[in-house]
């Protein structure tokens, strides 16, 4: 699972080099980010007519018969794609790739819980897996995304089952292109930087993320 994630103070040349962008920059502000949560707008990268692009949509997809329901659509099980009615069709045309320094998971019981911080040790970015979606609402588009999650491996089990499907160079291209999500989105074979952080998660600000 992932229910909240930073982008940090990421640059737009880290951006472009880390999702192979070619499109412009967006005219969105790329403000540091260290506590999306699900419904607020954060940056994903897609790709239209031949060009891949950073764009910024809803996190956690939306579609117009979910309004007024209460449902949860940031996180998409990678095993259940291919057969989901929501997300099955956005396999076709509707992936992208999600940039983040790093997602957050907690541990204990309620009243309690003990928030930690995942990233690379040494590298800027993780890139998740990620669908895409646009509908109308009162007459103008709704950009909206989803992250694709799977069992969590062995350094991130202990914090929680399940974790996003974190993509190396070459599986980024490989999603991108079509690939089979069984394949592509498996756990992290990486190393991965685990530590508890302050708490509680509110508000904004690099604190956020220190040990």
């Amino acid at each position: 699972m992932c229910g909240r994630y930073a982008t940090g103070d990421t640059t737009w040349e880290e951006y472009r080099a880390w999702l192979n962008l070619t499109g412009e920059p967006p005219r969105s502000n790329l403000e540091p980010r260290f506590n999306i949560a699900p419904a607020v707008q954060a940056p994903f990268a897609m790709e239209a007519d031949g060009v891949r692009k950073l764009t910024f949509g809803r996190w956690g997809i939306w579609q117009p018969w979910m309004e007024g329901k209460r449902l949860s659509t940031f996180n998409a099980r990678a095993e259940g794609l291919e057969s989901s009615r929501l997300y099955a069709p956005l396999l076709d045309k509707g992936r992208c790739l999600v940039p983040a320094m790093g997602f957050y998971e907690w541990t204990g019981p309620k009243g309690k819980r003990q928030p930690h911080f995942i990233r690379h040790p040494s590298e800027p970015l993780l890139v998740f897996a990620g669908l895409w979606a646009s509908a109308m609402k009162d007459g103008e588009p709704v950009m909206s995304f989803t992250i694709v999650t799977c069992p969590a491996n062995e350094q991130v089990e202990p914090v929680h089952d399940r974790m996003p499907a974190i993509l190396s160079e070459s599986q980024r291209e490989a999603w991108m292109s079509g690939a089979a999500p069984t394949e592509i989105c498996v756990p992290f074979m990486g190393l991965l930087d685990i530590y508890p952080v302050k708490g509680p998660i509110i508000g904004e600000g690099e604190q956020l993320v220190r040990r």
